[in-house]
């Protein structure tokens, strides 16, 4: 179509190709997300302490924007794959070496190896007591029919079972569906999840359920889907630009509004906080008028953090106990005579350590699993995208595509 060229000449984002701004993007997620875990003893009984806390507090939604980068960039990978003979092999094959050799040698650490260490035994009880669930990507479950944060220092895997389960269910609804199908499709589920969550949230004492249940989060998958698939339009994302531009104060501002004053509003922000990081994408996406975010996402800092936010993820709450002797708040605030300072430091200090047990994960266990993924190619043959190419050419679209 003519008038989609200007969409996409203007567009940071081409047909399967690395975009590193979106590295950035994780790592902006992972940042907000670790500093909102370190923060949590932040004096609130000065203008000060109450102003960090609310502040760092926000960073609890830094797990939206996981959950939309996911939908965006997972739906992407199958849409462009979709047709190749492997499409299914290779999409489970390669998920499972990015997540399960760190994930699996987590819980062996902690659940398993701890318990050889006398200093170290009974740290993470709760998650030992319950430990059938985090084998099994189940934990979200668990705490859903209990309605309590039963894992302990395990409890944030809740958020990687959500993830393991859209991975089970979304490739089989793309490859049944057509794009245009599968648009429709990811926007009456994200709402039917958001109208489900928001009814239970109304009628139920369970206050947990809503937050962490994946019939009740993937909402946030879905708009980052929805995404994924309308970027691949003939027009890109040019017929939302405008509209993302309305809607993200909007969310915002309601957002910040009910995380500083505590107000659940019947989980109505887990789905407006998506809705604004996914404005945040589209800007980022769409167009030369976003160079100064595309500069933002680009920063080294950034990437290197995205990089390594899986693992970063995994061992930031576990590495509370296991550091707690010689690096906590209480330790910190005595040497310094500053509960404020004494947080702060703290907060500082466990970063680095995240980030250099991340780093060592990496080096020892991840990227040697990743090589891997080369023997399971997601693309289609050469053979196929010419024909594929061919019947565009003829004004024929393939199924997949239409």
């Amino acid at each position: 179509m003519p008038e989609s060229q200007p969409a996409r000449s203007s567009s940071l984002w081409q047909p399967q190709v690395h975009i590193p701004q979106l590295d950035g993007v994780r790592g902006l997620a992972i940042l907000v997300v670790t500093l909102y875990r370190f923060s949590k003893e932040l004096p609130t009984d000065s203008w000060l302490g109450q102003s960090l806390s609310s502040f760092f507090a926000l960073g609890d939604r830094g797990v939206d924007l996981f959950f939309v980068l996911s939908g965006f960039l997972i739906t992407g990978i199958l849409i462009d794959a979709k047709g190749s003979r492997n499409y299914f092999t290779s999409f489970l094959a390669r998920r499972s070496l990015r997540i399960f050799p760190l994930y699996f040698a987590a819980l062996f650490i902690f659940l398993v190896a701890s318990q050889w260490v006398p200093a170290f035994r009974g740290m993470f009880a709760l998650a030992d007591e319950n430990q059938f669930y985090l084998w099994t990507y189940l934990t979200n479950i668990k705490m859903s029919l209990d309605g309590a944060w039963n894992f302990g220092y395990l409890d944030h895997f809740w958020s990687l079972a959500v993830e393991e389960h859209f991975y089970l269910v979304w490739p089989l609804a793309l490859f049944l569906c057509s794009r245009n199908t599968a648009i429709k499709l990811a926007c009456i589920l994200a709402a039917s999840s958001a109208v489900a969550r928001i009814g239970f949230a109304a009628f139920s004492d369970n206050g947990l359920a809503p937050a962490v249940l994946t019939l009740f989060r993937c909402d946030a998958l879905l708009i980052g889907a929805m995404l994924a698939l309308q970027i691949r339009s003939p027009r890109g994302l040019a017929p939302i630009q405008w509209w993302a531009l309305a809607v993200f104060p909007v969310c915002l501002a309601i957002g910040v509004a009910a995380s500083v004053y505590d107000k659940r509003l019947f989980t109505l922000p887990n789905t407006l906080w998506p809705l604004m990081w996914a404005c945040v994408l589209v800007w980022l996406l769409q167009g030369r008028e976003t160079r100064l975010l595309a500069r933002f996402f680009n920063l080294s800092i950034l990437r290197k953090l995205g990089k390594f936010s899986y693992a970063m993820y995994v061992f930031q709450s576990p590495l509370i106990p296991i550091v707690g002797v010689v690096c906590s708040v209480p330790i910190l605030t005595s040497l310094t005579g500053n509960a404020v300072v004494g947080n702060l430091l703290y907060m500082g200090a466990m970063f680095g350590l995240t980030y250099g047990a991340a780093l060592l994960s990496w080096h020892l266990l991840e990227k040697h699993c990743l090589k891997l993924k080369d023997w399971f190619p997601t693309h289609k043959p050469a053979v196929e995208r010419s024909a594929h190419t061919a019947r565009q050419s003829s004004g024929r679209s393939l199924p997949e595509l239409a």
